[in-house]
């Protein structure tokens, strides 16, 4: 039986999640997680994919979700702060204006993504999510081109010299965070394609797939409702060929327990780990 999993887009909330996921797959099922055929992470579920893949302990991956920027971090922030008061015009400035002549190929919103301001921070610190910057065979990292709008998958189509500099890409939110540069071209986050992915699945066949996809939580809201519609196409796209799909978004008690989180309050990840482990092990004892 080959076993593919997706861990979605979703944020601080998604990196909990996620931790949680991973934690009920091994009670529900007794399989190491990290042993799946293949594994897609889009932006917050790379970031989780990494540690897995490269063996960072779990309590080190809950001290990382739950902690302020580092010193060295708010010394990047600051940077960046200054470089925009020396030249804040440069804040407006759309990160890639031509990407709207691609919107036949690639649709209206990803296409409008290039008319956003380029972010402020730097994504350097989301490589300490790996502990190795070895490329792990089983991972696929979707993120978007912004040359031309197209989803490249790290992994699959092309191999980044580092782990790190996919993590980067994939989790470079537009107007948050800076575009990384990649071979010469730039990419943002992958959830600007889709939150998931779960379709570059498709041609691998897998018997099951598990999809996390904490974006798609109840809520209002265009960003949310567009993630709620591309996952329900994907995962047809998974049941006609065959595969059986279990699909997690965080349930209420999650949602009640990542309240205030992370900034109010940084140790709620502890609860959110666990009520999303609950929640796996049930969908799986009904799927």
């Amino acid at each position: 039986m080959t076993v593919g999993i997706v861990l979605g887009a979703g944020g601080p909330l998604g990196w909990a999640y996620h931790l949680g996921v991973i934690e009920g797959v091994r009670d529900a099922i007794g399989r190491e997680p990290a042993d799946a055929d293949r594994i897609v992470g889009t932006s917050a579920g790379a970031a989780i994919a990494a540690t897995l893949l490269t063996g960072v302990p779990m309590d080190e991956v809950v001290q990382m979700i739950s902690s302020p920027p580092s010193e060295q971090e708010r010394d990047q922030m600051r940077s960046a702060s200054e470089a925009l008061r020396q030249n804040p015009l440069k804040a407006l400035r759309p990160v890639a204006p031509s990407l709207t002549r691609c919107i036949r190929h690639v649709g209206l919103a990803t296409a409008l993504v290039g008319l956003v301001p380029a972010g402020l921070f730097p994504t350097m610190m989301l490589r300490k999510f790996a502990a190795t910057q070895e490329w792990p065979s089983q991972l696929w990292v979707p993120s978007v081109r912004l040359d031309d709008g197209h989803t490249v998958v790290f992994g699959r189509d092309q191999t980044p010299e580092t782990l790190g500099d996919a993590l980067e890409a994939t989790s470079a939110v537009p107007g948050v965070f800076q575009p990384k540069a990649i071979n010469g071209s730039t990419y943002v986050d992958g959830a600007v394609a889709s939150s998931t992915h779960a379709d570059i699945l498709v041609p691998e066949s897998h018997d099951v797939v598990l999809i996390a996809a904490p974006m798609t939580r109840p809520g209002k809201g265009l960003i949310r409702s567009r993630a709620r519609r591309l996952l329900n196409q994907e995962a047809t796209a998974l049941r006609s060929d065959g595969s059986r799909t279990l699909i997690l978004i965080p349930d209420q008690s999650v949602l009640e327990a990542a309240e205030g989180f992370p900034r109010r309050r940084p140790g709620a990840a502890i609860e959110i780990i666990e009520r999303a482990r609950l929640q796996t092990v049930e969908a799986f004892k009904r799927h």
